[in-house]
């Protein structure tokens, strides 16, 4: 049920360093160490304010969306030809770049090469288990495959 983009660099998985920031960004400065996050939060939104959802109104999940937010258009090319954002954030790539609400600033001591699995396995299977499941002492549970995401579960 999805439109296929191509080009597009994939990836959602990723720690990095802020090289620069766009006008009025004000929460990250260049050597900022950040994780990026497909799931975004603005900050203003309902869902944003609330502890029952973290489906922002603005950068929620869209596999569709091939561009930036604010005006559609890629940030990617190759020979002048755009290439397709994926996930808001397009990991698959020595330089992206993300909306402001979609990175989480992180610990500079951090190593990126091992927190880098936090930004979606890690916070996936225990924020499912904490926040959606939430099972209660002695409950019975199952969990199907235990990659990254089943075992932040378990």
């Amino acid at each position: 049920g999805q439109t296929p983009l191509f080009p597009r660099i994939f990836g959602h998985e990723a720690g990095g360093i802020v090289e620069s920031v766009g006008e009025g960004v004000t929460d990250l400065q260049p050597g900022d160490h950040v994780l990026p996050i497909f799931t975004g939060e603005c900050g203003d939104c309902p869902h944003c304010h609330s502890e029952e959802s973290n489906m922002c109104d603005l950068l929620r999940i869209n596999t569709e969306r091939g561009g930036m937010i604010h005006d559609g258009e890629s940030r990617f090319s190759i020979n002048g030809k755009p290439i397709h954002h994926f996930l808001g954030t397009s990991t698959f790539s020595e330089y992206t770049v993300v909306h402001s609400g979609q990175v989480a600033k992180i610990n500079p001591d951090a190593p990126l090469d091992k927190v880098c699995i936090v930004s979606c396995g890690l916070s996936t299977g225990l924020g499912a288990t904490l926040n959606v499941a939430k099972p209660k002492k002695g409950q019975s549970v199952a969990i199907f495959g235990l990659g990254a995401v089943g075992l932040a579960a378990a």
